[in-house]
């Protein structure tokens, strides 16, 4: 039998030891290195897969922006499409808006306008209501008031009617109260009055008034009977 020899043995293992331990000399010097060396690789690893995920998400927002945009603009393809396929309906529809808008400013103006008509209408009603056939007895001679559509001639009148309710005199005509209301119209004037306007006429200036008309020619009344409502 073939025996090796003891020598070759002991080379054999020496040799497999020695590499074994430079390989841990090496290690146990480098060992700092090859530290730094993986936490490198490491944080490598985790940046790519961070980036990787990044621009996933990026490109999947893009992609959900653009789809937004893309609709949004169909949308308004779509509205104007309609729009330019009923012109008529579109038209009409503005015209409507456009004529309720002046229907109801007509309403208003024709309220208001009509507020203030009746507003003008009470306050002269009220007027009326205080002065129609007003007549005061004042010193000498009476104060009398003009209403709506009143002049001085209709103030005489009133004067005159007051004086002959309190001092009768049969022989007056009509023709005679028309030259009466006449005679004190030219001493008081022919100027236009307004509602309210307040005139004193005294009892002396009737009485002459009516002196005057009992000196008229009977050719003279009668012609004053035009006038008088006999």
């Amino acid at each position: 039998m073939f025996k090796v020899p003891e020598e070759e043995i002991e080379s054999s293992t020496s040799d497999e030891k020695g590499w074994l331990g430079k390989i841990k000399d090496s290690i146990y010097q480098n060992w700092q290195t090859i530290l730094v060396a993986l936490i490198v690789l490491i944080v490598g690893i985790s940046a790519y897969n961070y980036n990787e995920n990044t621009g996933t998400n990026s490109t999947e927002t893009a992609n959900q922006e653009e789809a937004a945009d893309t609709e949004g603009e169909a949308t308004e393809e779509a509205n104007a499409e309609e729009e330019t396929e009923n012109p008529e309906e579109s038209v009409e529809a503005e015209d409507k808006v456009v004529a309720e808008q002046e229907q109801t400013q007509e309403t208003t103006t024709q309220t208001t306008e009509e507020t203030a008509r009746q507003t003008e209408e009470t306050k002269i009603e009220e007027t009326n209501t205080n002065t129609t056939n007003a007549v005061e007895n004042i010193d000498e001679g009476y104060k009398v008031v003009a209403v709506k559509g009143e002049g001085i001639t209709h103030l005489t009148r009133k004067a005159l009617n007051q004086y002959l309710s309190e001092n009768n005199d049969s022989e007056l005509t009509a023709s005679h109260k028309v030259y009466i209301e006449d005679y004190l119209q030219n001493r008081i004037g022919s100027q236009g009055i307004e509602i309210g306007h307040a005139e004193d006429i005294s009892k002396a200036s009737i009485e002459e008034a009516i002196a005057a008309s009992k000196g008229l020619s009977q050719s003279s009344l009668d012609n004053l009977k035009k006038y008088t409502l006999e």
